[in-house]
């Protein structure tokens, strides 16, 4: 690849004061090893080599004018000047081999390798102060850079250190929220290894159909989705101003990785800190009159907040909920700002060795295809160690990337480096996961293709270089409205609002924020080099930072979970507001699916819904299914939905990829081709006969989304047997039953076609195609369903099945239509 400009990384760092206070005295009660306890919880679908997890830093912000508190290296003047050996200690842990950690001796061995690396963190050698930072205010914004430890360090240092154990007069219990699931799960494999413990004992992690925690679990990672779950469904009312779960089973919630400024990430900010004021309320009335054990008993026993005050029962003070948020933004403000700390943020240097930079100097058509070369370049020009990080997009692109390297790794000479190339993205299998931690083999370089998960959620060990595409997939959500409708004409009027709101998938540029943060990953070890594959006038162009994802996304989720925890959407406490209409497009897609009678009430149906951690969409198809006897094919259907797409698309194989995909296609769409697919592949894994990646190669399907697919399928079979389903009634060979089910759900999503071939949504006007990737593709069936719209050169409806027009009457939504004199849906308009 051509470079225009070659050299260290240059963005501008802020001025800082060193301030730090060096490492403090602890005894027994230090964030050390210790003597691990045996786990009795059932812990399940976790990975197993602990040792080689990472954890997750950044680069981040100005210092503070107010403290100067500020941590170069996490060391105080006194440490400073101390040599440290390039790569010694980097993330908290080296690369050893992978370990399966079975007696208490082999845990205690592991947490002692593990403990020298991790005197050398930052975040650990400026304890004292951060520990005083947080205990002494309710609420605590830190910016960790690069390297710090922060994600690892700080629940242990809140869970054992003595500062901490003296505060709390026993181990406060700690909730630290991830945005993603593989993030989650990784720090908990690392956090418990240094710990000395099993996973799921004092440290554990609850992600999307996964747990693995047990009732001695004080430090759990999770991902925010899981939290905001947890408010809506175990939310006991409170006042009538602000009722609300208070949270009483954590003493700190750890809000990481805020600066990705995630859905739930908005949303778990505005109810924590009203949580975090009523407690303070309680707390400081516990103080004063001794009324909190009464005000707990209270809710405990399923009473309010509002009416507990006072009355007799048993418990425990209420104790204030101290929040810390963590993130890699360079301006903390609008967290500093949202929850009033009147501080600025604790800023953690960290550590980063020199990056150097080359920009294209063209634009790159296939971006694929030159990444594949660029990576191939460095890895024959180069004979020093160190790994390769590609950033793709999506899933796709990293499958097809991965494949082309593969094919050039094989015509490498034999006494050449061998090259190792694994994909990196959220709905990887466990297995498949671990492999990005573990030390490649001897004389054998790795190149590790990604999502932007790799950006600042995961570090990955031994990485010199990255090249970076410069793109994403991120969802969209259009709005489009004409009219002041209140809430509650919207969840009246169902399809008679005028509100249309479009939901998409698309590849967009990264913004400047996320180039360096995708930079800084080759500086972690030693210094590195950077290729991105776009110009430095493309470069100039892109956005300082992305827009936060409440403000361009479906909030129909988080809307019903809110309005299930008691909340008032409108009067919600936003840290950006994301504006009217989306809120009443969310109002208007649940009142469809049944799930809201009005702006503050949901329905049984609703309640129902929020038992299964899925897209209310997915739940109402789900729910609907019990009642057509027909939940063995949604569930397998939904399962494969949430893991991801199955199909590898390769250019040069298309005839070979049909003649497989034919043995699987059903007359009715993707969804039951789906369905078969899965079926084949679980068959495949019992019978043994045949290899399954050899079988998946052939068929030319994705085996890590199948096996991801299956284990999603396994606990919603196990979620409806406890709400007192069965998951194993089957249609037998009556589809329609399946179609009715999916278009109770996606409705919204449905389409007739028009005379031109094309397809006009019935809810809206837009003029959709049938995605090529679709078995419907070639066919003219009157009426289609999808799951997503994808907007490139058309606008394509994709994961498309097909179903009887006449079904739309049976739907709420379009009753409605049909009885205000809209038009009929026999004709293909509304």
């Amino acid at each position: 690849m051509a470079a225009t400009h070659s050299g260290e990384s240059s963005r501008p760092a802020p001025e800082t004061i060193v301030n730090g206070d060096g490492p403090a005295e602890h005894g027994s009660a230090s964030a050390g090893p210790s003597t691990p306890r045996k786990a009795g919880a059932k812990v399940s679908n976790f990975l197993s080599d602990e040792d080689d997890v990472d954890d997750d830093d950044l680069a981040r912000s100005p210092a503070s004018k107010k403290r100067n508190r500020v941590l170069e290296n996490g060391k105080s003047d006194s440490l400073k000047g101390k040599k440290r050996k390039a790569g010694a200690g980097t993330n908290g842990h080296g690369h050893g081999a992978k370990r399966v950690l079975g007696s208490d001796e082999e845990l205690r061995s592991e947490a002692e390798r593990l403990w020298t690396a991790r005197q050398e963190l930052p975040f650990y050698q400026g304890r004292k102060m951060i520990l005083e930072e947080i205990l002494s205010h309710e609420t605590t914004v830190i910016i960790g850079e690069t390297g710090c430890g922060k994600s690892t360090q700080l629940p242990q240092l809140l869970r054992r250190h003595a500062l901490s154990l003296s505060h709390y007069s026993r181990p406060p219990r700690i909730a630290v929220t991830q945005p993603r699931r593989l993030p989650a799960i990784a720090l908990a494999q690392r956090v418990s290894a240094e710990m000395g413990t099993r996973l799921g004992d004092e440290v554990g992690f609850t992600v999307r159909f996964e747990d693995a925690t047990s009732h001695r679990t004080g430090v759990r990672y999770l991902t925010e989705g899981v939290l905001m779950r947890e408010l809506a469904s175990s939310s006991r009312g409170g006042d009538s101003e602000e009722g609300l779960d208070l949270l009483l089973r954590y003493d700190i919630v750890v809000i990481d990785e805020a600066h990705e400024r995630t859905l739930n990430t908005d949303f778990l900010c505005g109810a924590l800190k009203k949580i975090q004021r009523i407690r303070q309320r309680l707390a400081i009335a516990s103080e004063g009159e001794g009324e909190a054990e009464g005000v707990i008993g209270h809710i405990a026993n399923g009473g309010s907040v509002g009416t507990g005050s006072g009355a007799k029962g048993k418990g425990k003070p209420v104790r204030p909920l101290k929040i810390v948020v963590m993130s890699a933004t360079l301006d903390p403000s609008k967290f500093t700002r949202f929850f009033e700390t009147g501080r600025d943020a604790l800023i953690v240097k960290g550590r980063m060795f020199p990056v150097g930079t080359c920009h294209a100097l063209e634009p790159v058509d296939d971006y694929i295809e030159s990444a594949a070369r660029q990576a191939m370049q460095i890895h024959c020009a180069s004979r020093q160690d160190g790994d390769i990080l590609v950033f793709m997009p999506g899933s796709d692109e990293i499958e097809n990337c991965v494949e082309v390297l593969r094919r050039a790794a094989k015509d490498l000479p034999e006494d050449h480096r061998q090259l190792l190339v694994l994909p990196l993205y959220a709905s990887l299998p466990p297995a498949a996961q671990a492999k990005i931690f573990a030390t490649a083999p001897k004389h054998t370089r790795r190149v590790i293709v990604a999502t932007n998960i790799a950006e600042t959620s995961l570090t990955i060990p031994g990485v010199v270089s990255v090249i970076d595409t410069g793109y994403k997939k991120e969802k969209e959500y259009i709005f489009r409205t004409s009219g002041g409708m209140s809430a509650q004409a919207i969840c009246l009027l169902g399809s008679r609002a005028e509100l249309v709101a479009i939901e998409h998938l698309r590849k967009k540029n990264i913004s400047k924020a996320a180039a360096w943060q995708r930079t800084g990953r080759a500086g972690r070890e030693r210094e590195g080099q950077c290729f991105r594959l776009y110009t430095q006038e493309a470069f100039a162009k892109l956005a300082e930072f992305d827009a936060p994802e409440i403000q361009r996304c479906n909030l129909a989720a988080a809307v019903l979970q809110l309005v299930a925890m008691g909340q008032d959407p409108f009067a919600f406490e936003f840290i950006d507001h994301p504006g009217r209409d989306p809120i009443l497009a969310a109002f208007q897609t649940l009142a469809g699916l049944g799930a809201l009678k009005g702006p503050t009430e949901i329905t049984p149906l609703g309640s129902s819904m929020l038992a299964y951690p899925l897209d209310p969409v997915h739940a109402r198809i789900l729910l609907a299914s019990f009642d057509a006897a027909c939940p063995s094919e949604i569930i397998d259907i939904l399962s494969l939905v949430v893991a991801g797409p199955v199909w590898i698309d390769r250019a040069n194989d298309r005839d070979n990829i049909a003649l497989a995909r034919a043995k699987f296609i059903h007359r009715d769409g993707d969804h039951l081709t789906g369905m078969n697919v899965l079926r084949a592949f679980m068959a495949i894994r019992e019978s043994k006969d045949v290899g399954v990646a050899k079988w998946c190669k052939d068929n030319f399907v994705n085996g890590k989304t199948l096996a991801h697919a299956v284990r999603i399928r396994d606990q919603l079979r196990e979620l409806a047997v406890r709400q007192g389903r069965d998951p194993d009634l089957t249609c037998g060979t009556e589809w329609d039953r399946v179609g009715k089910c999916l278009l109770s759900g996606l409705f919204m999503n449905s389409a007739i076609i028009t005379p031109d071939g094309t397809y006009r949504q019935t809810a809206g006007s837009l003029q959709v195609k049938i995605h090529p990737s679709s078995v419907l593709m070639s066919k003219k069936t009157p009426a289609i369903l999808y799951d997503e719209l994808t907007i490139t050169s058309s606008i394509y409806a994709r994961n498309v099945s097909s179903f009887e027009q006449q079904w739309l009457t049976e739907i709420p939504w379009f009753q409605q239509a049909g009885q205000a004199g809209q038009g009929s849906v026999t004709n293909g308009t509304i």
